[in-house]
């Protein structure tokens, strides 16, 4: 028996952006230029017209975030450190919609049908997880999963793990694939940043504010 269809529209999108950006000398990346905008705005706006609501997952910067419209939540103080699940867990307990899909701030290029095919896959295949894989990789940032997982990721938490895939693999989920592994690259590094701006250059991609 399979799920009911979800709409696009019955997503909270949680935009991760409190990781420490160790590989970036400490910064924020969330606030990290690209193409005169932070990475954080390329998301939004990006990823804003297909959900109902719009979380921002970040420990740091707080009241930047909440001047440009975010509804920010940290990560609950007794998961401190404990990388993406963190924050995840936080956006489940804040999230109102049915669904929450989890996307890194820093990685612009995520292709624009993600929620739905994400979404249709979760209902079709009556999964509780969903996550794209590319080029023989798995992208498990951009986690989709249903809002009533929040108690089972708590006990795992809890138990002191903090590895995301151990926490997909202990309930139903599904691997949805796409063609452009390119589409999911992690902006860690300087070097990573130079080739973001080299690709949006060669797109002639344009982004405006919020």
């Amino acid at each position: 028996m399979t799920g009911a269809a979800h709409d696009c529209h019955d997503i909270c999108a949680l935009l991760l952006a409190g990781g420490r950006g160790q590989r970036m000398g400490g910064q924020d990346k969330g606030l990290l230029n690209l193409s005169g905008y932070p990475l954080v705005i390329h998301a939004l706006k990006k990823i804003r017209p297909q959900v109902t609501e719009v979380l921002l997952s970040a420990n740091r910067n707080h009241g930047l975030y909440r001047d440009w419209g975010f509804s920010v939540i940290p990560d609950k103080e007794e998961y401190l450190g404990a990388g993406p699940l963190a924050g995840l867990y936080a956006g489940l307990t804040h999230a109102t919609s049915s669904l929450v899909l989890s996307l890194p701030c820093d990685s612009p290029f995520f292709p624009d049908t993600l929620p739905y095919r994400l979404s249709r896959a979760l209902s079709t295949q009556d999964a509780e997880i969903a996550f794209p894989v590319s080029d023989g990789h798995s992208h498990q940032a951009f986690l989709l999963c249903r809002t009533n997982l929040k108690d089972s990721l708590k006990k795992y938490l809890d138990s002191g793990q903090r590895h995301v895939l151990g926490w997909v693999q202990s309930h139903r989920y599904v691997k949805v694939r796409f063609t452009n592994g390119d589409d999911f690259l992690n902006i860690n590094t300087p070097e990573d940043l130079a080739r973001a701006e080299t690709r949006y250059a060669e797109k002639s991609i344009q982004c405006t504010g919020p």
